[in-house]
């Protein structure tokens, strides 16, 4: 089990914006992970050409099958689905509201030279779907991923049941 903690950054009326996600997994397999999350983007300081500002929120579920490229280095392709809410705030305080939703394939390189965590840095391209109503501008962009994941079962099995970690050298006295 692990946890990952993503950030999606992408660009909209030469405005930037970066969408958090927090995504606990599961590996099914050596190479498979699955799991679910949440994400969202704050309407703090994004403005757009009509003086609006954009905040979504979804859960979202996710796939990823995993390639060893070196000892420390391994690639990630990622697909991610998402459905949630999207909200417009108008300078008037005017607000309009709908569904958001979404489906992201990704690929991230992954650099897993430390104990509990590896870091990550990708592209990918969400495609969404949202009511028209609430933002005019399509929200289907290529985006950067940046990513920090840490394994949660490395860190129990190393300070709880240290002959399961492989952090331990055979001749480790707490073994």
């Amino acid at each position: 089990m692990g946890v990952r903690l993503e950030s999606k950054n992408f660009y909209l009326e030469s405005n930037r914006f970066k969408i958090q996600e927090i995504k606990p997994y599961f590996k099914l397999m050596s190479n498979i992970k699955v799991g679910i999350g949440y994400c969202w983007l704050k309407n703090n300081n994004h403005y757009f050409e009509d003086s609006s500002l954009l905040s979504i929120s979804s859960s979202n579920f996710f796939v990823s099958k995993q390639w060893i490229i070196s000892k420390i280095i391994f690639a990630e392709a990622t697909l991610d689905f998402g459905l949630g809410k999207i909200k417009s705030t108008q300078t008037n305080n005017k607000s309009y509201k709908g569904t958001y939703s979404f489906l992201e394939p990704a690929v991230i390189l992954n650099y897993e030279g430390f104990n509990f965590f590896s870091l990550g840095l990708g592209s990918g391209i969400r495609i969404t779907r949202s009511d028209r109503s609430v933002l005019s501008n399509s929200l289907t962009l290529p985006t950067v991923i940046l990513r920090f994941s840490f394994n949660l079962s490395e860190i129990y099995n190393h300070f709880f049941i240290a002959s399961n970690s492989s952090l331990y050298l055979h001749y480790d006295r707490r073994v």
